[in-house]
């Protein structure tokens, strides 16, 4: 019986492998159909969903769907501008975990928060890296009073996206309200607070900071000019 089982694994090792083995000579034969310009990516603003904007901040998606020459590759990548003091919002991607790359930022906060619950918290600037690990809710805020360029590569060339919030607001008001420990009368007013966008801008001690910092500096510049004068 032994004997039948070892021949009933290599058995199923070797089908595995030749399953792949069909699957990547496919996927080769679909990459060299393709033309040479299909391979390069120019956003499209005529396409619903491809670009998203909110709080003078904007997006473009690289995936699968947008950008046939992906499928089968397993990768895909975003494209992001955040404005000064704008948030995009907590958010899971269920089938990849993402490395971001700041293009140029100045104070870009990017976090995750642990299976265990445990938060982690990270300020970038220019030139570094973030990962984001699959499955977990993760987002970025630009805490910087300039605009924020990043991109952020995924190990799917479908990631998926679910926005934390606003899957919430999909639950049942009873089943909402027992979570967050409020009363169910209190779910109609939670749901007309939370914004419906992904960006959410002008986070409140940011702006004041911002504000404050462009102050200093216009008072500065126009003391150095009375002194020029």
């Amino acid at each position: 019986m032994a004997s039948y089982s070892v021949i009933a694994v290599v058995a199923a090792v070797l089908f595995v492998g030749a399953t792949a083995q069909e699957n990547t000579l496919a996927a080769v034969a679909d990459l060299a159909s393709n033309p040479a310009g299909a391979f390069v990516y120019v956003p499209q603003t005529s396409v619903t969903g491809e670009i998203t904007t909110g709080a003078n901040s904007v997006t473009s998606l690289r995936t699968a769907t947008y950008w046939p020459a992906l499928t089968g590759l397993g990768i895909s990548q975003s494209a992001f501008t955040l404005a000064p003091c704008t948030l995009r919002s907590p958010h899971i991607h269920e089938r990849a975990s993402g490395i971001l790359y700041a293009a140029q930022a100045d104070s870009l906060e990017v976090g995750f928060v642990n299976e265990n619950g445990t938060s982690v918290k990270n300020i970038i600037s220019t030139g570094a890296s973030a990962v984001f690990p699959q499955g977990l809710i993760h987002y970025q805020y630009n805490s910087g009073c300039t605009n924020a360029t990043y991109t952020i590569s995924y190990g799917s060339e479908l990631p998926g996206t679910q926005v934390v919030t606003q899957a919430l607001l999909a639950l049942p008001a009873d089943v909402l309200a027992a979570s967050l420990g409020i009363d169910i009368s209190a779910v109609g007013l939670l749901t007309t607070q939370v914004p419906s966008n992904k960006f959410v801008g002008n986070v409140s001690d940011c702006m004041a900071r911002c504000s404050a910092n462009n102050t200093s500096t216009s008072s500065t510049s126009m003391a150095g000019r009375r002194l020029l004068l």
